[in-house]
């Protein structure tokens, strides 16, 4: 499945005609005939959608689930996906000219990762599933959820259907992760508290490739844009693929959703049908009275604001759009020479949640290009940073804006205290360059949708029965200092739970 090769240049070229080609007049594309109206209708197939389909499955319900982006089978070629060191349409997704893995979301004050295709995040991610400490949960969540509830039983569940597992010792060892053993002893010899924590990871996949026996992928740094051994336990490979195998959850790719209405006792959405470039080429309308949200913070978030704003959902609450927030994300570069084998995803994780006003998780990662991963230890730092970011309707264009307002004290203060954080890795490290702790890019953006406010307690939409949130605008703004996709799944079981006892009621 490999397309035409495109290089660095050429993508951004690409871009640029995108952008341009925007201003410019478009056919309206034809509206084909509106589809049977489906029991339930879940926009995203991310870790929220796959729950909530497969959970609607078990008890009997169907659904339609509604992705925009494609299909990544995972095949003994090896080459579903592009690579850092190797980009092609496959990794960035462009509307109007590619299809591809990855998105970048473009806000003011800072930029989104997002995930794009039949798994949503999962896809992209690096796989850390963690279960933040009580008093951390507490920070962020206040009282809005029950940390004993979600520990006891939402936790254990997220764990079981994702299935996750710490990096073993002899994959630790081998030559591929010597720059995960490197940075395991730098942060030991700093203070930090160092884990191997659950991975979303089949390990015995990154056996076969430190064998030999198939194609580097996870040995030699690619995640971002995907795993082409399949060693990334993506939902649309397990508990979306559960859901499936029921033969009651109908995934229809390329179908992005652009508008959500109240029509009488039921909603009607309309979908941008998408050719391989992100062209529309028709358009059409699905029909629910339960209509399900699960398109991430961002893409949620952009649903809601618009339709609020523009009267197709009047009665949302004010607060939509508000609380969003970067998970305290930082990327951290540590230029210097370090070890050459930068096998993934971030298998190690330092932490510093206790030593200063802002608890800090370190993730040790790798770039997946040899060269530069040579040349400097890479970390995301995870923290907790007030959520006073939002999503703003502009009626000029018809269009959402994501603001985050990261000069405001309260937020760069989150990026002084990172810095304090790693002049203690500086310290104990010679050789290298001062460390640099850079804000303006998420790969876990959260909120807009926030529970307890836009929502009540399971992410129903009371000013409109039948419309559910069970995604990562729920959260806000953080989790308790690690990364969210296992809170994101663990709290979307609690709501598909409550979506099914109303349905079954």
């Amino acid at each position: 499945m490999r397309t035409t090769k495109t290089t660095r240049r050429e993508v951004l070229l690409a871009a640029t005609g995108a952008m341009a080609a925007a201003a410019l007049p478009i056919a309206r594309a034809p509206m084909s005939r509106a589809q049977p109206s489906a029991d339930v209708v879940v926009i995203g197939s991310g870790y929220a959608g796959a729950v909530t389909a497969l959970r609607l499955a078990q008890k009997g319900i169907s659904c339609t689930v509604l992705e925009r982006g494609r299909r990544w089978p995972i095949t003994a070629a090896g080459d579903t996906f592009a690579s850092a060191v190797d980009p092609d349409t496959r990794a960035l997704w462009l509307p109007g000219v590619a299809t591809g893995v990855l998105e970048v979301v473009t806000g003011s004050g800072i930029n989104c990762f997002a995930g794009a295709g039949v798994g949503g995040g999962s896809l992209v991610n690096y796989t850390v599933m963690m279960t933040p400490e009580e008093d951390l949960f507490r920070a962020s969540f206040d009282d809005r959820l029950d940390y004993d509830e979600m520990v006891d039983r939402w936790y254990p569940r997220a764990r079981e259907l994702i299935g996750c597992s710490p990096i073993p010792d002899d994959v630790l060892a081998a030559d591929q992760y010597s720059a995960a053993r490197a940075f395991d002893e730098l942060s030991q010899r700093a203070g930090l508290q160092v884990r191997r924590v659950p991975m979303a990871t089949d390990w015995d996949v990154v056996r076969e490739e430190i064998s030999g026996r198939i194609r580097p992928s996870a040995t030699v740094g690619d995640c971002i844009l995907g795993v082409n051994s399949g060693a990334k336990l993506s939902v649309d490979r397990t508990i979306l693929a559960a859901a499936e195998a029921t033969g009651l959850v109908t995934v229809l790719a390329l179908h992005s959703v652009t508008d959500v209405r109240v029509d009488g006792d039921r909603y009607t959405l309309t979908c941008a049908v998408l050719d391989a470039a992100g062209r529309t080429r028709s358009t059409t309308e699905f029909h629910s009275s339960t209509v399900v949200f699960a398109a991430g913070s961002v893409g949620t978030s952009k649903l809601l604001v618009r339709a609020g704003a523009r009267g197709d959902l009047p009665r949302l609450s004010t607060e939509v759009g508000r609380s969003w927030g970067s998970s305290g994300d930082h990327v951290t570069v540590r230029l210097g020479r370090t070890a050459d084998g930068q096998g993934g995803p971030a298998h190690i994780v330092a932490l510093d949640w206790h030593s200063g006003p802002t608890p800090t998780t370190l993730l040790n990662f790798p770039l997946g290009v040899p060269v530069l991963g040579g040349l400097s230890q890479n970390a995301l730092a995870v923290s907790i940073a007030p959520p006073l970011g939002s999503l703003v309707y502009d009626a000029a264009i018809d269009a959402v804006e994501l603001r985050w307002p990261a000069e405001v004290p309260e937020i760069a203060r989150v990026t002084k205290d990172i810095g304090t954080i790693l002049a203690k890795l500086d310290s104990v490290s010679s050789g290298s360059a001062p460390a640099l702790a850079l804000p303006a890019v998420t790969s876990h953006p959260l909120g807009g949708a926030v529970l307890g406010t836009v929502t009540d307690s399971y992410g129903r939409i009371d000013a409109h029965p039948g419309l559910y949130v069970v995604d990562s605008s729920l959260i806000p703004g953080s989790t308790g200092a690690v990364p969210p996709a296992l809170t994101v799944t663990a709290l979307a079981d609690r709501c598909a739970s409550a979506l099914v006892a109303d349905l079954t009621r």
